[in-house]
């Protein structure tokens, strides 16, 4: 079974074969010319030097008799010269480090305007490097590649063909595609044919920019000392820790080396200084330094980092990826160990990945459970290892030990894990939360999490499951293409849900699927398609979260699909199929695609509507949003029903987010643009109608158009039961009598308490009125749904659906998924009793989800206000009351987290007490002191789980009381009473009336003057609370500086709080509370954060903060705080981009008092200011909208801060960085200014140097000075001055005897060439020369013109000069010799390619010209010229017979004579000297020219 397709470009068509999608392009194949088939790599870390030493061997197979040179990718590394072998013979290689490409030297004085240059250098890092090794080996000429004999008994030749069998691939096995350019089966016989070649390169590596990671040995980092390998989804990391072929589809299998000092004391000892050895010529090795003593001073410490006794005897532990097969003590030094490692599955060099520390090792076998392992078989369970630093061995048992139940629920349900054994190693700075690399995961200490801990608990199992399910899909079974990684992120989320549902259930599954799907409906606005976004992932983290968040859900709603159509498992059944063909079958079997994909889904499952869905959700782009409008008919006893599709009438202007602005400014500068948005979805959609008799009835429609409408027919014959005669039932029945069939149960299975008079009058609840209640008896069904069984991602819209049936969905519908539905609706509504009724009844009922019971609290929050007279706020301090303090009062109880439900209710009530908002838009006082009181008497001493959470979010919501925010309105006045028609006589009927009326207004203004009062006192508190509530937050933050929190989530949080305040201009604007968390030695969270808050409120444009933002950004030693600084100073840009620190009063002199004089002029000026207002919205309106406004507002703005065009040039040259993250501010660049192609190079004056003799004899020591040389030491001849002129067109000989012709005027001169020094590593664009004329005189008048002067000695001109001319040779001919056969001056030479023509101002070195004159020809045989064709456009050449060497252009005549047939001879003068002036000279680096050969007579 074969899964890879092998033609899978071809267009998709609809079932009515009509093209969907346009044929893709086919990608450009590299062409190897061989395939890997394996691969050693030996490793030797020092600590001491940060640095790696190693050797490499790559056993190829040829897969072309024509292979001379072989391609390796390597980076940032020194190969030995004379030590690169193929089979055993010493090869030439050529290679250059293109990582120096990321090095900007100093001698190039470039800014930030420059930064098309440096991105135009490092081009050859960014864009695709397949078959393009920088490392270029010659085939030795001892070597060749030579066929096999099949036949042979050889042992090498029958395990290189079975190599070739196992390891030949036909695609790719990795993001980055690379197709080979055979099939299968052509490939298996090409590599198969060759007899393998075996490739040796050492290597050593001192200084990393990307590839490995140290830790702790930086100065100031107190941390325990280790280092790790990072990785990207992009290929280039691996080539930056050995020599590899960096290409996804080059697997093989493995053998690892890897040598590494026995303990931390070892590994930290300072070691002597090394002695220079050049890397490319053979080294003359002297006497080394010994015991690293340096000018006979010894170092006063021994160890690199202070270490106790203790930690020097930390062993160092190696873990890496594939099986560990020995481990010993090296021969040449007892302090170095050697351990060896074998991966004998095919994978990817990106997927090799190894750490080295002192790491503690934990078991995590010990929790698999009994009857898994009963399950799985004898020898069958894997080992599951994980590691971490001293100390945190029990947060890793924690938080790892569902993994061995995970991993034994994959393979029991999916298939054989794809290696031998399963490892986790938990390191520091890492970027991404994990790293997958084969049976190893490298996993941030930032998941891990205590047994006190519930919030990050989850999410934090959810991450690590997943690290398991992407050694499945994701390492072992890898994509074909980059467009086709949604296939294998998809199902490995996938797998990773299911199990989740295992774990935690299936109402935690539903309502978190429906959850990121509504969430889906709100991102999939103008994005690309998910096929398309595979291509952009190297873009940033925010395209892998769309991908991570969209591809899970498509296959989450096609399962729903093909089990209802086919009655399949799903596919569950698909995934244990690829699992298995990838463990049993060939390399190909392994690879997926999407057209392959959708193929063997339809094979597998037998569904085959699969085309259309790959159309809509992969090919496609956005989500439906249907409006939904429901009637009963009567007559026709049916339901109709019409689905309109609206996703096409969205707002294409839609306010732009601080959030997503990095995004949006990358994907338009990468010319990222939108899908194409499907007008309409189609497929089946369930409706599910809960009829009058209360049996819910599922019809499945199909949707094909735009506005369907339907006609559902009605099954329930008997009227619906009286809603007060089932109240009745319900009261008077005893609890839990509901029978086993009864409807009642049906009916009021939640949301049934709080039902008495009393709880009535105590939670101040309120029940349908008559009027209601008699249109919910004419009502002919309960509810009904739409899309029941979650068969679509969208967004439904009942147009006509009252609000009864929602809170009848609420209740009686068990489906969580309709649960939340009914929750979102009445969140969304206005402030009514009835509604908050609905929303305390759900709070109190613990049966339901305890996701529907939060989004119940949030509801509350709109009921706290002042229109309902805060009925909302006192409803939600009672169910505070009852589940979280003493009976019958209002002191809390200890904190007690057993019941986790309850903890996830209780951390909602104060946030949505703190959204609450009185008539002046302020918290009110009751719901504010609420909280406060909430903070104050929390006690956490006798609970088990830690309190961290719940403080940060009371904190929060401490502050956001404090904050102003949209007024409510007043409640509104009763009705006035009316007449009691009981009362029979008339008189007495007015009585009754007045008095109820005197009564109402009494009352009424009773409570007018209560609220007023309420008022006045909310408003004298307000200054006392605020102080209050201030200090509470300081001591928390003091509070975290002697006990740190969890990940410091107090200060932090604190941060949070006072940034908000003072952007809410609560309190005063103090920098200094954020900038004393930015020196070196802070946590990291904790210094991101600060950053973030200064940011934020505006500080991007203060020189200082901007300077060290962008200074940490990139000279930090840790890539998750450059990443994290990175998106901070985009967030600041942002805030540039949308004005957001400009002042609101647009208009024109409003910050000096000009606006009051402008409103008393004439009626024409106040046109003019109010088009000059109105004007300045628009701009607002721009650059609030749209990407191109805010980028052109942003470049307008920042254009002139030269300081911040300093700092950014400068954190573009730190060496810290890695090629993306200088892509990244070369991005910056390119938005903020225009390129600039001209530059100015600084040059370097020789100096003098002065000599010593040694102390040995002959031994002579030179020695530079700082002295600079302006003159040559001796007087040399002056230099001969060449004249450099563009290249004439010669002519043919012509006849002896020419007419003269008269004389032309000279066409205008040609405009000077203009030199530009760029360095782009040896690419360059073509010099914009100017157009050569074909007729040009010999001697121009004197002009301003660009000269170039050669230095040639006066001699060997001399000797030139006397050469007779050769006649015989045409001018302008090639010629053997190098000498020109005639005097006529050279073209100018072709620019190196260090040159480049430029527009703008460069730097030029030039002396003004000075003709040369030829010297008289010698005798020679005289040859008749042949008359040049008959053309009216070319002129003949004048007589040149007299003295004057001037030749004289052709006159425009038709008819044209023969030209002499003798050559007249010439004397010319001598070429006068020329006197010596003052010039620079440039020495550049060529290879020697051959001497000319003398022309024979």
């Amino acid at each position: 079974m074969v899964i890879h397709d092998l033609h899978p470009r071809q267009p998709v068509v609809d079932p009515e074969g009509m093209q969907i999608v346009a044929p893709i392009e086919e990608p450009n194949v590299p062409d190897y010319k061989f395939v890997l088939s394996h691969q050693k790599v030996e490793l030797d870390i020092d600590f001491s030097t940060q640095s790696l030493t190693g050797k490499v061997e790559l056993i190829i197979l040829p897969q072309t008799k024509e292979l001379n040179v072989i391609k390796i990718d390597a980076r940032q590394c020194s190969i030995l010269g004379g030590k690169v072998l193929v089979n055993g013979v010493v090869a030439d290689f050529d290679f250059e480090d293109p990582m120096e490409a990321l090095n900007i030297s100093d001698h190039l004085l470039w800014g930030a305007s420059q930064y098309d240059l440096q991105r135009e250098r490092i081009k050859h890092l960014t864009e695709d490097t397949r078959s393009k090794g920088t490392l270029e080996i010659n085939l030795p000429r001892g070597v060749r590649v030579e066929e096999v004999d099949p036949f042979s008994e050889n042992p090498a030749t029958q395990k290189a063909l079975a190599a070739a069998r196992a390891s030949v691939v036909d695609g790719i096995s990795g993001p980055l595609s690379a197709t080979p350019t055979n099939t299968p089966k052509t490939a298996a016989e090409q590599a198969g044919r060759f007899q393998p070649l075996t490739i040796t390169i050492p290597f050593a590596i001192k200084h990393f920019r990307d590839g490995l990671h140290f830790i702790g040995l930086a100065e100031g980092d107190a941390r325990f000392p280790y280092a790790y390998t990072r990785h990207s989804v992009d290929p280039g990391m691996a080539s930056c820790i050995f020599p590899c072929i960096d290409d996804p589809a080059m697997r093989c299998t493995w053998d690892i080396t890897i040598k590494c000092s026995r303990t931390l004391g070892d590994a930290l000892k300072k070691k002597p200084l090394p002695v220079r050895v050049n890397l490319h010529k053979p080294s003359h090795h002297g006497r080394g330094l010994i015991n690293g003593v340096t000018n006979g001073v010894k170092h006063a410490e021994e160890y690199q980092v202070p270490l106790s006794e203790e930690e020097k005897l930390l062993e160092m532990v190696v873990v890496c990826s594939g099986e560990v097969m020995n481990e010993s003590i090296d021969i040449e030094d007892g302090s170095k160990k050697i351990q060896s490692f074998q991966l004998s599955r095919i994978v990817a060099a990106r997927h090799i990945g190894f750490a080295i520390g002192p790491f503690e090792q934990v078991d995590l076998s010990e929790y698999r459970e009994d009857e898994d392992g009963e399950k799985l078989g004898q020898g069958q369970a894997l080992q599951l290892l994980g590691y971490c630093l001293p100390g945190r061995a029990d947060e890793v048992r924690h938080s790892c030990s569902p993994l061995a139940h995970a991993v034994d629920h994959f393979t029991l349900s999916f298939g054989s894990y794809p290696f031998s054994q399963y490892s986790l190693v938990f390191v520091d700075d890492q970027v991404r939360d994990v790293e997958h690399t084969a049976s190893l995961s490298l996993c941030s200490t930032r998941i891990l999490y205590g047994e006190d801990i519930i919030d990050p608990e989850i999410e934090s199992i959810r991450t690590l499951v997943h690290a398991i399910a992407s050694q499945w899909f994701g390492v072992s079974i890898v994509p074909e293409e980059r467009s086709d990684r949604w296939i294998t992120i998809g199902l490995s989320h996938y797998m990773t849900a299911l199990y989740m549902k295992h774990l935690c259930g299936n109402n935690e599954y539903l309502f978190r699927q429906k959850t990121l799907s509504d969430k889906l409906v709100k991102l999939d606005v103008d994005r690309p398609s998910l096929f398309s976004l595979g291509e952009t992932l190297h873009l940033g983290q925010f395209e892998m979260d769309f991908m991570e968040l969209k591809a899970p859900l498509v296959l989450f709603i096609l399962d729903k699909r093909i089990i209802k159509a086919s009655a399949s498992p799903g596919l569950t059944r698909v995934l244990a199929k690829l699992v298995m063909a990838a463990n049993t079958g060939q390399a190909e079997e392994s690879l997926v695609s999407t057209v392959g994909f959708r193929r063997f889904v339809e094979k597998v499952t037998k569904y085959r509507q699969t085309e259309p869905f790959w159309s809509q959700w992969v090919f496609g782009a956005g989500c439906p949003i249907l409006n939904i409008s429901q009637k009963f008919n009567k007559k026709r006893n049916s339901v109709e029903m019409t689905i309109s599709q609206k996703q096409d009438t969205i707002a294409t202007q839609r306010p732009l987010k601080k959030g997503f602005f990095m995004r949006e400014m990358k994907e338009e500068l990468h010319g990222i643009y939108a899908g194409e948005l499907q007008p309409v979805f189609t497929g089946p959609l369930t409706i599910r109608i809960h009829e009058a008799d209360g049996t819910p009835y599922e019809h499945i429609v199909e949707i094909r158009e735009g506005v369907q409408k339907i006609e559902i027919p009605y099954n329930t014959k008997y009227k619906r039961l009286k809603r007060n005669k089932r109240h009745k039932e319900r009261v008077t029945a005893a609890p839990g009598d509901h029978g086993e069939g009864g409807e009642d149960a049906l009916y009021y299975c939640l949301g049934d308490v709080l039902q008495s008079p009393a709880d009535y009058a105590q939670w101040q609840l309120f029940d349908w009125d008559r009027d209601t209640e008699k249109k919910m008896d004419e009502e002919s069904y309960e509810w009904l749904r739409v899309d029941a069984d979650f068969e679509w991602l969208c967004e439904k819209a009942f147009t006509s659906m009252p609000s009864y049936m929602y809170v009848s969905q609420l209740q009686q519908d068990r489906d969580v998924v309709a649960q939340q539905e009914s929750m979102k609706f009445l969140t969304q509504q206005s402030a009514h009793p009835l509604a908050s009724t609905f929303c305390v009844r759900t709070v109190m009922d613990s049966r339901y989800f305890h996701g529907i019971r939060t989004m119940a609290v949030q509801a509350l929050a709109s009921h706290g206000i002042a229109e309902t007279d805060y009925t909302g706020s006192r409803q939600l301090e009672k169910v505070y009351q009852e589940m979280f303090c003493y009976r019958g009062t209002k002191t809390s109880r200890p904190n007690d987290f057993s019941d986790k439900r309850a903890y996830w209710v209780e951390c909602e009530i104060p946030k949505a007490m703190a959204r609450m908002r009185n008539e002046d838009g302020y918290c009110h006082r009751d719901a504010r002191h609420f909280i406060l009181d909430m903070l104050r008497f929390n006690d956490n001493v006798n609970n088990e789980y830690s309190d961290y959470h719940k403080v940060s979010v009371l904190l929060l919501a401490l502050a956001q009381s404090l904050v102003k925010g949209e007024p409510s309105k007043p409640a509104p006045r009763a009705s006035t009473p009316t007449e009691d028609m009981t009362i029979q006589d008339p008189q007495e009927r007015i009585t009754d009336l007045q008095r109820r009326v005197s009564a109402h207004v009494k009352q009424q203004d009773d409570l007018v003057q209560k609220r007023q009062e309420y008022r006045e006192s909310d408003r004298q508190d307000y200054p006392q609370f605020k102080a209050a509530a201030l200090e509470e937050i300081e001591r928390y933050r003091r509070m975290d500086e002697w006990v740190n929190s969890y990940q410091n989530i107090y200060t932090t949080t604190v941060l949070d709080c006072k940034r908000f305040l003072m952007k809410e201009k609560v309190i005063p604007l103090e920098p200094l509370d954020f900038a004393q968390y930015l020196h070196d030695g802070t946590a990291d969270l904790v210094r991101i954060k600060a950053f973030e808050c200064l940011i934020d409120l505006g500080f991007i444009t203060h020189k200082a903060v901007a300077s060290l933002l962008l200074n940490l950004l990139s000279t930090d030693s840790s890539p998750y705080v450059r990443s994290h600084l990175f998106e901070v100073f985009c967030l600041g840009l942002a805030g540039v981009a949308f004005g957001e620190n400009k002042s609101s009063d647009t208009t024109p002199g409003a910050a000096n008092g000009e606006v009051d004089l402008m409103a008393d002029s004439a009626e024409a000026d106040a046109l003019i200011v109010q088009d000059a207002s109105t004007e300045a919205r628009k701009a607002q309106i721009i650059r609030t909208t749209s990407i191109e406004g805010a980028l052109a507002a942003l470049k307008e703005d920042l254009k002139t801060d030269e300081v911040l065009k300093d700092a950014l040039w400068t954190a573009i040259k730190s060496t810290e960085i890695g090629v993306p993250e200088q892509q990244d501010l070369l991005d910056i660049c390119s938005i903020l200014y225009d390129a600039v192609e001209s530059m100015v190079v600084k040059l370097r004056l020789p100096r003098f140097w002065g000599v010593r003799k040694g102390e040995r004899k002959g031994l002579l020591i030179f020695k530079e000075k700082n002295k600079v040389r302006t003159t040559p030491k001796k007087p040399r001849e002056p230099p001969v001055v060449v004249v450099a002129k563009p290249p004439r067109i010669s002519l043919p000989p012509a006849p002896p005897k020419p007419t003269p012709l008269p004389k032309v005027a000279p066409p205008p001169p040609a405009p000077a060439v203009r030199l530009s020094f760029t360095t782009n590593g040896g690419s360059m664009k073509p010099p914009k020369r100017p157009i050569s004329q074909v007729e040009r005189s010999d001697v121009s008048p004197a002009k301003k013109q660009k000269v170039i002067n050669l230095k040639i000695p006066g001699q060997k001109l001399m000797e030139i000069l006397r050469l007779p001319p050769r006649p015989s040779i045409p001018r302008g001919s090639q010629s053997s010799s190098s000498v020109r056969s005639s005097p006529a001056p050279k073209p100018s030479p072709r620019p190196s390619p260090g040159f480049a023509a430029s527009p703008g101002p460069s730097s030029t070195i030039s002396v003004s010209p000075a003709p040369v004159q030829p010297s008289p020809s010698a005798s020679a045989p005289v040859k008749i010229r042949k008359p040049l064709p008959d053309s009216g456009a070319r002129k003949p050449l004048p007589d040149s017979s007299g003295s004057t060497p001037v030749r004289k252009p052709l006159p425009d005549v038709s008819s044209r004579k023969p030209l002499p047939g003798a050559v007249p001879k010439s004397h010319a003068a001598p070429t006068p000297p020329v006197p010596e002036k003052k010039k620079f000279l440039i020495k550049l680096k060529t290879k020697p020219a051959k001497p000319p050969t003398p022309p024979s007579y």
